[in-house]
């Protein structure tokens, strides 16, 4: 369930969406003046900084819980040229995409997806991977690298107890952000147990994995 809030400046506003952050920390390290950690109550100050400032900022939030909107006629967040799906070392798997999850906007060109099973807000991450101590290197194996990337949208589906099945053009890239695979359909753990991460091998039967 969205818990978003909204932080309006005199250029800009920012919204913010608890339900999706993963406290990468980029925002507050990035422009602490404008995002203040330990705040009680207002915690974000959008003119604290120049809108230019805070669009770049919220563009690199990997989770999608802070986006913007210009009140100043400046330009807003462009879906990418590229579909993407990094896999994280030890973490989850992070979308840069235009992107639909079951077929609606999730709002944004960015998410986190919990790849180690253990989110209690399934499919977004929540940073449970660091609690339970999932341990995957986020490697790859290289398959067709260099083959030429589509343009269109990226449907996000989670099996019911199952994988994620993702259809449209996307490219898969490993922690390092070298990209191993181009493709237009693939089926991604979401369990944890897989023993051929990223890819699903059908262990979520076996360990009983339950996710709406």
């Amino acid at each position: 369930m969205s818990n978003k809030q909204h932080y309006e400046g005199s250029n800009i506003t920012v919204c913010f969406d608890a339900s999706r952050c993963i406290h990468s920390g980029r925002c507050v390290k990035g422009l602490p003046d404008v995002f203040r950690a330990g705040a009680e109550g207002v915690w974000i100050f959008p003119d604290a900084a120049s809108a230019d400032e805070i669009a770049a900022l919220c563009s690199t939030c990997p989770s999608g819980a802070l986006t913007f909107h210009r009140t100043d006629g400046g330009a807003g967040e462009v879906s990418p040229e590229i579909n993407t799906i990094s896999v994280e070392a030890d973490g989850p798997l992070c979308v840069h995409a235009d992107f639909t999850l079951n077929g609606e906007d999730p709002g944004g060109f960015r998410a986190t997806l919990c790849r180690c099973g253990a989110s209690k807000n399934k499919p977004w991450c929540d940073g449970s991977h660091t609690e339970t101590g999932f341990s995957d290197p986020g490697d790859v194996a290289p398959f067709n690298p260099d083959a030429e990337t589509d343009s269109g949208r990226l449907d996000i589906k989670p099996f019911k107890n199952g994988p994620l099945f993702m259809v449209g053009p996307l490219s898969i890239c490993d922690s390092h952000g070298q990209t191993a695979r181009v493709c237009d359909k693939t089926v991604l753990c979401r369990c944890g147990g897989s023993r051929h991460k990223p890819y699903c091998d059908g262990t979520h039967a076996e360990i009983d994995f339950e996710s709406e």
